[in-house]
């Protein structure tokens, strides 16, 4: 599954140039052999799981691959700790596995250290298109025109909504749990949510106007922030994009950060925490924005999928709606959280390993990986029957059509580091918007490699 970005931490170098820190934690080999002819052929897999309902799942998937390709033994390696340190460790050393699954924000770096072998032959002789994935996704995983990685799944943001306070849902959100009436985790006190009469017969956000609007009606109403959520540039890049806005210029040859189109996005996403529009998920007292949703301190947030688990463990009694995020100047956007299958390029046994990573990308695959497990399928020809199953996840899923990329080009984990300390000292009252981008611009030149 797409990793849970809520608890992401992230290394402090990238793989390029990057020595071995620490002991690598064990790989926790599962065993998957079946009673087979002799003349077959070991293929290695390693992921990590973020529960074990998802290694579960992919067990079941990898039985079903090996029943229908009996020439073909994997051998499911999931790794439960540390999964990019040991990854690192075992491509360094030589010992990774054949196919191993690999984030969108160390893409780059993967590909630039020459550990993945191209995708592009061995897809054309398959028949496999990148038109039959969602572009966002597959653009996370390309240099030029060469494709290293096919993905596997993917998270978009969203927002998340207290429907008590909204008598109008957009034409694609959608509303889980019980009724308005039965939501509130918190005392009326502790929340605007909680009151059914606030915001009464306001209409769900779609636009950056919209969102002021509702969120000052709220506010005024109930003396609180409606909206919570972080200082975290992996949040303020949607709002980036929808301001027409960017990191890197089209072309691949620049660094635009300091942009008027990013100035403007900046001093809208900010601007909602200095009118008291928006707060801090740490100011109310909560883990992460997911948080103090669950706990009736916000009535708005942008989240993803991730939230539905999170929701069903810790307030399985509040309803909530989820919609599109709202439009901005340029229209449109919402961040791609993926990772893909990539194959070493180290491995002995390539033919393998792609017939692998072709099926677990098929349409049967990815069915069988989605609705098993419920994350958001990478093909679209796979919607239709997923929202059969999960029809509540729509505005999730419609994202894939104009998601962005989660990626920063090589260097780009170290700089979101960077980019996130501009926007806490931002936050914090220390610079203004004006600085924090200049300095973003400075740092992004500094730590981004293109071309």
């Amino acid at each position: 599954m797409v990793e849970d970005i809520r608890f992401h931490r992230l290394p402090r170098r990238t793989f390029v140039g990057m020595g071995v820190a620490g002991a690598a934690a064990l790989a926790l080999p599962v065993s998957l052999r079946n009673a087979r002819a002799q003349d077959v052929t070991e293929v290695r897999l390693t992921q990590s799981p973020s529960s074990p309902a998802e290694q579960n799942v992919m067990t079941s998937l990898l039985a079903t691959f090996m029943a229908q390709h009996p020439d073909i033994q994997v051998n499911y390696e999931p790794v439960t700790q540390q999964y990019n340190t040991k990854l690192q460790t075992d491509l360094a050393a030589g010992t990774a596995a054949d196919v191993f699954t690999f984030g969108s924000l160390p893409s780059p770096d993967f590909i630039q250290g020459g550990v993945l072998a191209p995708l592009n032959d061995r897809m054309a002789a398959a028949g496999i298109t990148t038109d039959q994935f969602y572009p966002g996704l597959i653009a996370a995983f390309q240099q030029g025109e060469e494709l290293y990685g096919l993905p596997k799944d993917f998270s978009t943001l969203g927002m998340i909504y207290d429907p008590a306070i909204f008598a109008t849902p957009t034409d694609t959100s959608t509303v889980i749990g019980g009724t308005p009436s039965a939501s509130p985790a918190a005392s009326p006190a502790a929340s605007p949510a909680a009151s059914p009469v606030a915001g009464e017969g306001l209409a769900v956000p779609t636009t950056w106007d919209e969102l002021r609007t509702v969120a000052t009606q709220l506010r005024d109403q109930t003396g609180q922030a409606p909206i919570v959520f972080g200082p975290s540039f992996d949040r303020y890049i949607a709002f980036l994009y929808q301001g027409g806005g960017s990191v890197i210029s089209e072309d691949g040859t620049s660094i635009v950060i300091d942009t008027p189109e990013a100035l403007a996005a900046l001093d809208f996403y900010h601007g909602l925490y200095v009118d008291g529009l928006a707060t801090t998920f740490t100011e109310v007292g909560a883990q992460w924005p997911g948080d103090a949703f669950a706990k009736g301190l916000a009535s708005i947030v942008f989240e993803g999928p991730w939230l539905i688990g999170f929701m069903a463990e810790n307030a399985p009694n509040k309803p909530y709606g989820i919609a599109e995020m709202p439009a901005g100047p340029a229209g449109k956007a919402t961040m791609a959280f993926t990772e893909a299958y990539g194959l070493n390029a180290a491995s002995d046994v390539q033919d393998a390993a792609f017939t692998l990573i072709a099926w677990l990308t098929g349409v049967e695959g990815m069915t069988q990986w989605s609705t098993g497990f419920g994350v958001l399928p990478s093909r679209p020809e796979v919607a239709a029957v997923y929202l059969e199953q999960f029809p509540e996840r729509e505005p999730f899923l419609v994202g894939g059509e104009y998601a962005r990329p989660w990626q920063l080009g090589s260097g780009g984990e170290r700089f979101n580091t960077e980019a996130n300390a501009e926007l806490q000292a931002l936050f914090a009252g220390q610079q203004d918007s004006a600085t924090t981008l200049a300095n973003m611009q400075a740092r992004a030149e500094e730590i981004i490699r293109l071309g």
